[in-house]
């Protein structure tokens, strides 16, 4: 049986990819900030998923929260860095650039960027400890493939970089770190509602992705037929990215 972490799991592309991993058979904790969301989703997903409360904006953090994901499991084999959040304001006009403040900039970077790094730092010294061939999957972006333009872009170009650098560095000691880098995806995060049109006519492919989507690549990067794609990310997005 895997033993996995999923950050920012309560909803969204996270909470797809636990449902995957419970109907796959593996253990989960899943994290988040909100404990009575968390355990609801536990409860549906199965007695094989653990709530813990984690706010990824604490990434001081990550190595208690790691070790204690790994006790509660006994054992660590799949991180899933998943949790991410947008500016306040938009980035892609020069108002919300030239109106972004350093806070609304730090608290982008401290969830999309500093939590990568330092629960990839934790998970990596738990493998290496435990002499366990892991996996650690990153949620980067496509807009990491894009010019940047605010924190976000920021954040996100950064995450990408630290897959690829640390994917190659750590791919020796058989631990392989990869990313997925989404596009528009049907969520509450890019004001898509159940009930809502998938229709986007900036996507070539015309559409939102779907987070069962993005599940689906993610347990394909997360299984053993996959080892030899290491420090990739992956983008998902209909050709959006493309210019």
């Amino acid at each position: 049986m895997k033993k996995a972490l999923v950050t920012g799991a309560s909803r969204g592309i996270g909470y797809a990819i636990a449902k995957k991993l419970s109907q796959n058979g593996s253990a989960i904790v899943i994290t988040g900030r909100n404990i009575k969301t968390l355990e609801s989703v536990a409860r549906e997903l199965g007695e094989n998923v653990i709530p813990m409360v984690w706010d990824a904006s604490e990434f001081d953090k990550a190595e208690e929260k790691i070790n204690k994901a790994a006790d509660m499991l006994d054992g660590l084999d799949i991180v899933v860095n998943n949790a991410g959040i947008f500016a306040q304001r938009s980035e892609w006009d020069k108002n919300g650039l030239l109106n972004t403040t350093t806070k609304e900039w730090q608290d982008v970077m401290n969830v999309n960027a500093s939590a990568v790094f330092f629960t990839m730092q934790a998970s990596v010294k738990y493998m290496l400890k435990n002499n366990i061939k892991g996996n650690i999957l990153n949620i980067t972006s496509a807009a990491g493939e894009e010019p940047v333009y605010g924190a976000y872009g920021g954040s996100k170009i950064l995450a990408t970089g630290l897959t690829r650098g640390w994917g190659k560095m750590f791919a020796p000691d058989g631990i392989t770190i990869n990313g997925i880098a989404p596009g528009p995806v049907a969520t509450e995060m890019n004001n898509w509602h159940e009930g809502d049109s998938m229709e986007h006519d900036r996507i070539p492919y015309g559409r939102f992705a779907t987070i069962d989507e993005i599940a689906e690549l993610a347990m394909y990067l997360l299984d053993e037929k996959a080892k030899m794609i290491c420090g990739e990310s992956i983008i998902i997005d209909g050709a959006y990215s493309i210019r």
